[in-house]
């Protein structure tokens, strides 16, 4: 699921906001308070015809009198108490979205250079699991995981568990509307042998295609209008675990065109790159470059360099959300450079 080109037909589209709307059942659609760049209309029958308000540029939106604050996507989630996935299916089956997974340029510039892929983009689709598919793994809260920092309540909302053939801790990757897509195993062990792989794909799936943690913590980036984006899914793991419920992971160093369109639509007003120790500068400097915007919607992006190592050691390949919350602050306001 490509929700950037979803937000973009509606964006492109203008009626489609208004049929939205009506479809889940806000009022005072047409009123005279519809003017410029800006949908307003009510909560209910008989509310206040200003209390909701729907950005057409963006779609970002409000709902004053119940403290809403987010997009048009969970606007609608909220008011029909729906999941973030069947939300996501309601609106692209009103609007006849027809999805595709490609790059496409975003309208904000066509700044896009060539960028390295993940893994080998010839996948054109991404294939979906039913979640019944993980009734093959043992779903349970692993231990190393526990260790590692990342709490049990995590665990069970990622569905991390253990693969009994591979021996491996299983983390499903989900699509950008949440469905499965595939499964990294890691190995269940401290030390790995020269012939070993740490991480394996149990499903494999292009990464590239999608970023993992982005339907689990859509809302709250809405609310915070804040990217943190780290490398490894466990990274998404332990930042939330601390509280902190605005990760992405891109599941390397690279980041695909697919991602960035996806989390510039999400039009946070801060982005922070933090990619493990030991990449040059340069590797995080270009990401933030692709993640800003500098046109009718501006954002801030920075990047983590720890040039002196002070809370990342040399050589380590931590993440930043290694850190405990408290160094990761430090890091964060001591490390972060604008571009």
């Amino acid at each position: 699921m490509n929700i950037y080109a979803l937000k973009q037909q509606i964006i492109d589209n203008e009626e489609l906001i208004e049929l939205i709307l009506n479809d889940s059942g806000f009022t005072d659609i047409n009123g005279e308070f519809n003017q410029g760049n800006e949908y307003r209309c009510s909560w209910e029958e008989g509310g206040n015809p200003t209390s909701v308000r729907v950005n057409k540029s963006t779609l970002s939106s409000d709902c004053f009198s119940r403290g809403i604050k987010g997009d048009i996507i969970t606007l609608v989630s909220e008011k029909l108490n729906l999941s973030f996935t069947k939300t996501i299916d309601r609106l692209s089956r009103l609007i006849n979205f027809e999805d595709i997974n490609e790059d496409i340029t975003l309208p904000f510039d066509g700044f896009f250079n060539e960028i390295l892929n993940l893994v080998d983009d010839s996948f054109d689709d991404l294939e979906t699991f039913d979640e019944s598919i993980l009734d093959d793994y043992l779903i349970l809260p692993s231990e190393r995981f526990l260790k590692d920092g990342i709490s049990y309540e995590v665990q069970q909302k990622y569905n991390v568990g253990y693969d009994v053939t591979t021996g491996r801790i299983i983390v499903p990757w989900r699509n950008l509307e949440g469905k499965i897509v595939g499964i990294m195993g890691r190995l269940n062990k401290e030390e790995i042998e020269e012939y070993e792989n740490k991480y394996l794909p149990i499903i494999s799936f292009p990464k590239s295609k999608t970023i993992f943690g982005f339907s689990e913590n859509y809302r709250s980036i809405q609310e915070q209008e804040l990217v943190i984006i780290v490398e490894p899914e466990k990274g998404v793991m332990k930042l939330e675990s601390m509280g902190v419920n605005v990760g992405l992971g891109l599941g390397g160093s690279s980041l695909s065109t697919f991602q960035a369109n996806n989390i510039k639509s999400l039009f946070p007003k801060r982005i922070i790159v933090g990619l493990d120790e030991g990449l040059s500068e340069e590797v995080s400097r270009n990401m933030a470059k692709q993640l800003k915007i500098d046109t009718f919607f501006e954002n801030e992006v920075g990047y983590i360099y720890d040039a002196e190592n002070k809370y990342l050691p040399k050589g380590s390949k931590m993440s930043p959300s290694d850190l405990p919350l408290e160094k990761f602050k430090k890091l964060i306001v001591e490390c972060t450079r604008k571009v």
